[in-house]
């Protein structure tokens, strides 16, 4: 990662819609994320983005943009959050696939992490992931993740049950980049 920072986290807006609408449309994009693949009418996409975009208690729903020209390249989610355990469950993806492999993703990951344990005040975050993601799975790792456990037969993909490796970090193990 670069000491200056690539891109820069904001709320979604229900101006996001194109491209939202554009990547849950996308099934190479879901070849590699846990959620099975379906096709999303742009009413429907719609309605999901305005429920992102409204006032939640127990989630932080963000886009991820490049710092360089403002681009929207993906989404990050704290979901389910538990204020008295202290803990969220982290999501994120990179929608066009020009833009994976570029370092977009640990980045945000690690902005995240930052507001989740300073600003939120949270202990632990957690996530689950493809088991055979390894490229994920290394990202997660950079990032200060440990494998925690494996849900075996978990996620249904492409035909066939697959497993999901469940990782975390709290608080303490967070590196900061102060």
């Amino acid at each position: 990662m670069t000491s200056q920072p690539q891109i820069f986290l904001r709320a979604l807006e229900e101006a996001d819609l194109e491209r939202t609408h554009r990547w849950h449309n996308d099934p190479e994009l879901y070849s590699s994320l846990i959620n099975a693949f379906r096709f999303v009418s742009k009413s429907a996409e719609l309605e999901w983005l305005r429920r992102k975009t409204g006032y939640a208690s127990n989630e932080v729903n963000l886009a991820i943009c490049l710092r360089a020209n403002g681009e929207h390249i993906g989404n990050l989610y704290l979901g389910h959050i538990d204020w008295v355990a202290r803990k969220a469950l982290l999501g994120v993806f990179i929608g066009r696939a020009d833009h994976r492999g570029k370092g977009y993703g640990q980045e945000a990951i690690q902005q995240l992490l930052s507001h989740a344990f300073q600003d939120l005040n949270l202990n632990r975050v957690f996530l689950e992931v493809l088991a055979d993601n390894a490229a994920a799975i290394k990202v997660y790792q950079k990032c200060g993740f440990v494998v925690e456990g494996r849900l075996r037969g978990h996620a249904f993909k492409n035909g066939s049950s697959k497993d999901v490796v469940i990782m975390g970090i709290n608080n303490h193990e967070f590196k900061r980049n102060d």
